[in-house]
């Protein structure tokens, strides 16, 4: 069963990554009684304090990963005593906030994580006038400073942050790690287009793409617990290098940061960001990697059913994770729909284009879908990202209802029902999600 199989994958990498206590799977009488109770989720757990007040019990039901402060993680330790499975602490691997001028040596203090142990100048980025580079944040985070992987300063001193927090929060089963998955360079390929962008100079230390390919997963990797990393080639959407930073056993996978919906709308056709985040995450599953879907923005009704159906065209159930990050305005950000699993695809996909209708619409049907555990036939998600409505395709099978959205989240009486009928078209940048 698709749940049940996400979780022993997954233990299975974290046991391969390194001599590590085997997680077994909570106990859950849905799945293990009938189908999958719900698709694999990834939850803010008090870090920003989004669901800071959903019960552990509830959070433990609800979340496979729940991802807290890089602190102290106090609210994945309520999650893992209440029977969670995957606790996860915040980290960014690669700018260190709350540093201070001077940027010479001898360099002003940098008291964000992972500087304090990071002493060492060899440690940190330096431009061609040999200061370290630097951009401003604000007059709370002050100036963030780049760290070098090529320096083994730099990697004791990561190795040796995760370790701390590790031996504060022995709870903890892996890192989410920030700013970690993008290329040295991009576009015009220009010394700060990618990771010195915004800052004051781009380091001398790695100059050559080739050289931060090696390097990078290599530093990454050095952590005191496996980890999954945040970012893609950010014009293809692909993973960077062609996957290389995923091909260590210590990175599990990667977060796809505003995927599908951002804070700014659901992805479209526009600039193709649509297909770029549709592409990386069938990428990614390619790989055999956890594929982490951040789904941003306020999640309105309409917005959520484009991101579920336009997710399920990359669904693979060892290892896609749905991420819905930001809250119901007041409320938490568990939704219903994750209930709702789909199963036994017609066909398989590489890429999206292989889904694309005469119509124009994408199409993806299951033989066999879930909700709640429960057997509910056949269902299919129908996305049109384009700026035009366009005709529901002919479908290989038939179907009656149609989902919709009441309430709120989960704790506040929230709800996926269907309703009769399917509609005959879908409108410009929208979607459907149809079922026997």
């Amino acid at each position: 069963m698709p749940r049940i199989r996400s979780v022993v994958v997954l233990t299975a990498l974290l046991v391969s990554a390194q001599a590590y206590p085997t997680l077994a799977p909570a106990n859950d009488a849905a799945a293990a009684s009938a189908g999958p109770a719900r698709v694999s989720t990834w939850y803010y757990y008090g870090l920003n304090g989004v669901n800071a007040d959903v019960p552990p019990a509830l959070m433990a039901r609800y979340a496979d990963y729940a991802e807290d402060d890089g602190y102290t993680a106090e609210h994945v330790k309520t999650f893992k005593a209440a029977g969670g499975r995957f606790a996860v602490a915040y980290s960014d691997p690669a700018y260190v906030p709350y540093c201070y001028p001077p940027f010479a040596p001898p360099a002003g203090r940098c008291d964000g994580p992972i500087g304090a142990f990071a002493r060492d100048d060899s440690a940190w980025f330096h431009g061609r006038d040999g200061t370290r580079v630097r951009h401003y944040l604000d007059a709370h985070f002050q100036y963030q400073e780049a760290l070098n992987p090529l320096a083994p300063a730099a990697r004791r001193a990561w190795h040796d942050w995760t370790e701390a927090l590790v031996q504060k929060a022995p709870w903890l089963d892996l890192f989410f790690a920030d700013d970690s998955g993008g290329p040295l360079h991009r576009g015009d390929m220009s010394p700060k287009s990618s990771e010195f962008y915004d800052f004051n100079d781009a380091g001398v230390e790695i100059t050559d793409d080739a050289v931060f390919r090696d390097a990078w997963p290599a530093y990454l990797a050095s952590a005191a617990r496996p980890i999954v990393i945040n970012g893609n080639d950010p014009d293809s959407g692909l993973p960077s290098y062609g996957g290389a930073f995923l091909r260590s056993p210590r990175i599990l996978g990667a977060v796809a940061e505003g995927c599908l919906r951002s804070r700014a709308g659901v992805k479209t056709d526009r600039h193709d960001n649509w297909r770029h985040d549709v592409d990386g995450l069938l990428a990614t599953t390619a790989l055999r990697k956890l594929a982490v879907c951040f789904m941003m923005g306020t999640p309105a009704p309409d917005n959520r059913i484009y991101t579920l159906a336009s997710w399920w065209m990359t669904y693979d159930p060892p290892w896609s994770v749905a991420a819905p990050i930001d809250p119901v305005p007041g409320q938490s950000a568990l939704l219903p729909e994750f209930d709702i699993v789909p199963a036994h695809p017609i066909r398989s996909v590489a890429r999206v284009r292989d889904l694309r209708a005469e119509s124009g619409a994408y199409v993806r049907e299951f033989v066999g879908c879930y909700q709640n555990g429960r057997l509910i036939g056949a269902c299919a998600a129908i996305v049109n990202p384009s700026a035009s409505g366009v005709a529901v395709p002919r479908l290989a099978l038939r179907y009656g209802r149609t989902l919709a959205l009441g309430g709120g989240d989960i704790l506040h009486g929230g709800r996926a029902t269907w309703n009769a009928g399917v509609p005959d078209r879908v409108a410009a940048e929208s979607a459907v999600i149809i079922a026997r």
